[in-house]
């Protein structure tokens, strides 16, 4: 079913929309930030002649701290409300950016990814809790693909344009000028967040101690561990994810690069397209209605694609031939994958129980970054072994025998679909979805 020009005007007209909009534009620097090491690093890299497992360790330390927090956020953002708790997240977020502004070594570089970890973690659920929230359930994949789309804008933009900004301006210049967005973006929302409707809704109940939020993480990641529903859905977006962040958020250039012999600026703008594939993969289930009996089905068809993608990754790369062919493909992986992730949350949605999902969100988002961690450092010894010919370059092959594993990964991510089941998706109980 799709939407009507007029519908849509009422959906973008409701008074949390514009609210919507800032919180979405906190995640669209969540993936800038995430995925600019894919610019960085390799340069960093070689100019100091860092490893691959070294270079990948240092990028992994942005999801241990984005993972460390997602639990942590998500409560928070059920109790306080998110714009609040985002608001924070955005000053640690320029100091980020600060810290590439002095001298560049293996320990600032960590320094810097740790931090940033740290401060864009809460936006992904922040957008997740406040749409679940603030917008009819039904309309969840109208939202969820404003906000995947708009967002995954911050990919685009941290590999290509990112990469012109560092060869013209420089590190410190370029990193300079981008600490001054978030802390524009902080200083807007603490003037919107007196609007913020779950803190409205929150308004009068019994405080609580900060330290009374571990046991609700502890409940939410049990409820994922019994719910067989659940439970498969969050293996297909973790290995989803995993995936993704390997190639786009370290590897994908330079894997370019290599099988291409494409120069820096060719090799940024044809790995970007994956991107472009996560903007517009969303934005084409924008007008899609799922209902709880429908999402079922529909999750089997997107995972399926989204596996088979990256065999076909595998084999436009590795034939060797034209760049935009591999461009090509990896818009057609990034497309699948956002689709994915659309139908993915709104099945989460439909299976988590109100005034509990931001926790549910947390607990498997803190999974599916770990699960990057994991592909990004495996990959990174991988490719360690096909070094080039100077400290801190490394040859296709290597990188081809990385996403060999990966793709393999994504194949066998599909035996969760069994225990996904066919029947119509509703918030757990209590013994429905158990094993």
């Amino acid at each position: 079913m799709s939407l009507s020009k007029s519908t849509v005007r009422g959906l973008v007209s409701d008074s949390s929309f514009p609210l919507f909009l800032l919180l979405v534009g906190s995640f669209f620097l969540t993936i800038f930030f995430r995925i600019s090491a894919s610019v960085v690093l390799p340069l960093e890299g070689e100019r100091l002649g860092m490893s691959a497992a070294m270079i990948g360790f240092i990028s992994s330390l942005h999801f241990y701290a984005y993972a460390f927090l997602q639990p942590v956020s998500g409560i928070l953002h059920d109790r306080y409300g998110p714009v609040r708790v985002v608001i924070t997240g955005l000053l640690l977020t320029a100091g980020s950016c600060l810290l590439l502004t002095f001298v560049r070594t293996p320990f600032t570089l960590g320094a810097w990814r740790l931090l940033s970890g740290f401060g864009v973690a809460p936006m992904y659920s922040a957008v997740l809790v406040f749409q679940a929230f603030a917008f009819p359930p039904e309309r969840y994949c109208f939202y969820a693909a404003i906000n995947m789309g708009l967002s995954s804008l911050g990919a685009i933009v941290s590999v290509a344009p990112l990469g012109f900004a560092v060869d013209t301006f420089g590190m410190t210049g370029t990193f300079a000028l981008l600490s001054a967005i978030p802390l524009v973006m902080a200083l807007v929302l603490v003037r919107k967040a007196p609007a913020d409707p779950i803190r409205l809704s929150a308004a009068g109940k019994e405080a609580r101690s900060l330290f009374s939020i571990f046991p609700g993480i502890g409940k939410a990641i049990l409820f994922i561990m019994k719910n067989r529903r659940i439970r498969a859905i969050q293996i297909l977006w973790a290995i989803s994810s995993a995936s993704l962040l390997t190639f786009q958020g370290l590897w994908g250039v330079s894997w370019f690069a290599a099988a291409f012999n494409a120069s820096p600026g060719s090799a940024r703008f044809w790995s970007s397209l994956v991107s472009v594939g996560m903007m517009l993969g969303p934005v084409s289930t924008g007008g899609v209605v799922v209902s709880p009996a429908g999402l079922p089905g529909i999750i089997r068809k997107v995972s399926a694609a989204n596996a088979l993608s990256w065999f076909l990754l595998l084999a436009a790369v590795g034939w060797g031939g034209a760049v935009w062919v591999g461009g090509l493909a990896a818009f057609i992986v990034g497309m699948t994958s956002g689709m994915r992730g659309v139908f993915s949350l709104a099945a989460i949605t439909a299976v988590s129980r109100p005034g509990e999902r931001g926790a549910v969100f947390g607990a498997m988002n803190m999974t599916a970054v770990l699960s990057a961690v994991v592909f990004q450092w495996g990959t990174g010894i991988i490719i360690d072994h096909f070094p080039g010919g100077t400290p801190g370059t490394f040859t296709s092959a290597g990188y081809f025998a990385g996403f060999t594993v990966v793709a393999c990964a994504m194949a066998a991510s599909l035996l969760a679909l069994r225990p996904l089941g066919r029947e119509p998706l509703a918030p757990d109980t209590g013994e429905e979805g158990k094993d």
